[in-house]
């Protein structure tokens, strides 16, 4: 599972095909059908002058307008939040030219609604200005990181912190959902504290305990392997991994001892980098599709991320996909240092039997560069997302009580992207405020995307991304019933009733007419989440104002028809409209018969 994920990330045109093989029975008996609310009435341009019918074209949308989404923290000298601030207060720059600001809103952990997916030109003159919304139930990720993790010590103190936290902090109307990087487990989001228990109690179990192999001759810091895979002049890595090579692989007395030692520790070197930078690689893989699966929910969405940290030097472009993509998915993201309260200096357990004395100043100064870079992409994560970086600290229960009871106001801006093309360059963002003697914090910069993402692609990707989400997506209310009958000795023809509601969902106006493209999925798995069977259907509706005005009275509903054998399924229903890209989705288990 992890080449996978790792082969997704390297062929970015192969993540769909690979994604899309996990559920390739679905889509290859994918089906278009028209209901009849879209099939009621035609429209006037579609008959010729004699009369005959000519054959109408599909309606298209248009991909969604880029949008750059930036969260500001403003301060004032104590350190308090500053949060009287108006968008005239504002200025916005992308590679220094001035930008209109398209949405302006004080926030506090909030989801956030900022596309406008009819393209630039229909763009708001003024920004809308919006409150903090303090109603909506909080979504909790717990994410540990046991793909990166150096030891895994401290894997225990983390579910006893998570365990600490539901028993004594947890809200009513909280939904918290815990994760591990690896995969190994991933629970849903729930508000009952007994089954929450439970999971982590139980959380051992799961645990990846296979920690990255690191070279012991010569002994390597992550960042050493690095400088020396990339050739960095530091005067340190390199020479000190020669010296230590030479005593530990016993080179004294070979003649051109450091041209021997030489080869084995850039090879030792290059081991390391590669498995380190395989396991980075599939961490931040994770955190984008576990963000994006939280896209389409209304709440206050948070993650915990708990992480001994990583280099990212390399990875520069996928960290900033993450930070993007949480941007745009109005999720916030916290991060701790699983290291707790650390020291660089040598323990009494360290070998140092292969360090020649007059190395240890330089080797001490790699240790602590080296807990300095893997800090570096956690502060990032959450000071570009609004959240809280906490770390240097053993109490991880304290930490996430910070991060739960923090009532942090920041600002969220959004503007258009002014360069459509998708080069993957990096733009360079400035943001100024009128009023004197502020701290202000914000993301420095975005990269542009690598290709362009067809509307087809994104909303296949939306619809496997919801089919997997480890929640219901509510921003379109739907539900299911169903019925059964027997076919035969080994099969049951289920009936599934789908009810859809359009209430508060956008249309194009256009010609007169009420326009959107709905796509409905049911699929069925087993009780260990194995696809059994599924159906795909799809819609353009083109609507006069009276058909229109039924559809959003009553909704529409659709009648799927599925082929089980007796057993007990979990159904999921997952729903999209292209206009706005909201969606909706639905689980609910059955047992036939």
């Amino acid at each position: 599972m992890l080449q996978i994920f790792l082969d997704s990330i390297k062929h970015d045109k192969k993540l769909f095909l690979i994604l899309t093989l996990l559920f390739v029975p679905l889509f290859l008996v994918a089906t278009r059908v028209s209901f009849a609310a879209a099939k009621e009435e035609k429209s006037p341009q579609s008959k010729s002058e004699n009369g005959k019918e000519k054959q109408q074209s599909s309606f298209t949308f248009k991909v969604p307008v880029d949008v750059v989404v930036v969260n500001a923290t403003v301060t004032d000298k104590k350190g308090g939040p500053v949060t009287d601030l108006t968008v005239n207060d504002f200025k916005v720059y992308e590679d220094g030219k001035p930008q209109p600001i398209h949405t302006f809103a004080l926030e506090s952990y909030k989801a956030i609604q900022v596309t406008d997916t009819a393209g630039s030109k229909n763009m708001p003159e003024k920004p809308r200005v919006e409150s903090p919304d303090f109603t909506q139930p909080r979504f909790i990720s717990i994410v540990i990181d046991d793909i990166t993790a150096s030891t895994h010590d401290n894997f225990n103190r983390v579910t006893e912190a998570a365990r600490k936290f539901v028993e004594k902090d947890l809200g009513p109307a909280d939904q918290v959902g815990v994760l591990l990087a690896s995969g190994r487990a991933q629970y849903p989001f729930t508000n009952d504290k007994e089954l929450l228990l439970d999971q982590l109690g139980s959380l051992y179990k799961k645990f990846n305990l296979g920690t990255t192999t690191r070279s012991s001759c010569p002994q390597l810091t992550d960042l050493q392997a690095q400088n020396i895979v990339r050739d960095v002049r530091d005067f340190s890595s390199l020479e000190v991994a020669i010296q230590e090579t030479i005593i530990c692989a016993h080179l004294e007395s070979v003649q051109g001892a450091s041209q021997a030692a030489e080869p084995i520790a850039r090879s030792s070197a290059a081991q390391q980098y590669q498995e380190t930078q395989y396991r980075n690689r599939t961490l931040l893989y994770m955190l984008r599709q576990h963000i994006r699966s939280l896209k389409h929910i209304e709440a206050r969405k948070s993650i915990i991320l708990f992480s001994d940290g990583f280099l990212f030097q390399d990875l520069t472009y996928e960290l900033q996909e993450v930070v993007d993509m949480a941007l745009r998915s109005g999720v916030v993201l916290n991060t701790m240092d699983l290291r707790g309260l650390y020291t660089t200096s040598f323990q009494a357990s360290d070998s140092l039997g292969n360090v020649p004395i007059e190395l240890m100043g330089r080797k001490q100064s790699l240790l602590m560069s080296d807990a300095q870079a893997h800090d570096d992409p956690l502060f990032t994560l959450a000071q570009d997302t609004g959240g809280v970086f906490f770390h240097n600290n053993n109490d991880f229960y304290a930490g996430i009580q910070k991060i739960s009871n923090r009532q942090a106001f920041y600002y969220v801006l959004t503007y258009a992207t002014p360069s459509l093309k998708a080069d993957g360059r990096y733009h360079k963002i400035k943001l100024e405020i009128s009023r004197p003697g502020l701290e202000l914090t914000y993301r420095k910069g975005y990269y542009a995307p690598k290709e362009q993402v067809t509307f087809e692609r994104r909303k296949k990707e939306d619809i496997l991304e919801a089919l997997q989400s480890p929640a219901n997506l509510n921003e379109i209310p739907i539900s299911f019933s169903y019925n059964y009958f027997q076919m035969d000795d080994s099969r049951y023809e289920v009936a599934l009733f789908t009810n859809v509601s359009v209430r508060g969902m956008h249309f194009l106006q256009e010609e007169s007419r009420h326009k959107n493209l709905i796509t409905l999925v049911v699929i069925a798995l087993d009780e260990n989440d194995r696809y059994v069977d599924g159906l795909e259907k799809s819609v353009d509706f083109s609507l006069s104002e009276p058909s229109y005005e039924a559809l959003v009275n009553h909704g529409f509903s659709s009648k799927v028809d599925l082929r089980l054998p007796p057993g007990r399924y979990k159904i999921r229903a997952v729903v999209r409209e292209s206009f706005q890209s909201k969606m909706g989705s639905i689980s609910k288990g059955i047992e036939i018969p």
